[in-house]
């Protein structure tokens, strides 16, 4: 997870943009926006592809394509390249649709309508209600709570939900959230591969180091990250 998405702890980034501190900015900052997050939840509810796979298709962005683009745009990406690379639909023919698409015709963000199609029901429920990721296993978690992990030195270009900058940390296991399903096996051969989940808590000295740490306040880090990531950190 080390594209131009997994910018934590990463420096020279500058300040962010004060627009994006407003609790009171809409939703959607641009028309297609809204669209496109439907567009998204119907194909994965579709079965077209699966969560994983979108969030993977994102992480193979070029860097400065991913850097001068928007949220909703690399949602774009993604959904485009996995339509193609599934044979749904090809890039020539969104090109041509683009082309042929008439003036004037996209209306931003359109109300609700009173009454929902079946497909608009089900999605409005999907939306609201989310899709756990739980799976059940006989297979015993290798921690516990109060145990000290380390952090393994991953760097692979397969799918995984480990920020960079916590590669090799120490830290101690604050909760067990049983087991889900594993990133890596969802996006890349679509099947549900139980692995379990803990609340991991590192503290801001061993992160970012000591001087950094001294003008931060009081505070630790908390990350949910899978077993796959961890070992003993006497081990």
């Amino acid at each position: 997870m080390h594209g131009p998405h997994d910018v934590g702890g990463r420096d020279g980034l500058g300040p962010v943009i004060e627009v994006f501190k407003d609790p009171d900015q809409p939703p959607f900052r641009y028309a297609f926006e809204g669209r496109m997050h439907a567009l998204t939840a119907m194909a994965i509810a579709g079965g077209a592809f699966n969560l994983d796979e979108q969030r993977h298709g994102i992480e193979l962005m070029p860097w400065a394509h991913y850097t001068d683009s928007n949220y909703y745009e690399h949602w774009l990406y993604s959904v485009e390249k996995l339509l193609n690379d599934k044979g749904i639909i090809t890039h020539e023919e969104i090109d041509e649709r683009v082309r042929t698409q008439p003036a004037g015709s996209f209306t931003a963000n359109p109300p609700k309508p009173e009454t929902l199609s079946p497909l608009a029901d089900k999605m409005m429920g999907v939306l609201w209600a989310g899709t756990p990721h739980n799976v059940d296993t006989d297979q015993e978690p290798r921690f516990a709570p109060g145990d000290t992990v380390r952090v393994r030195n991953i760097n692979v270009a397969s799918h995984n939900r480990l920020p960079g900058y916590l590669n090799r940390a120490v830290g101690v296991v604050h909760w067990h959230h049983g087991a889900h399903h594993d990133p890596a096996a969802s996006a890349h051969r679509q099947v549900d591969e139980p692995n379990h989940l803990y609340t991991v808590r590192f503290d801001k000295a061993d992160l970012w180091g000591s001087e950094v740490a001294d003008g931060q306040g009081d505070f630790h880090l908390y990350a949910d990250l899978f077993e796959s990531y961890l070992d003993p950190a006497d081990a």
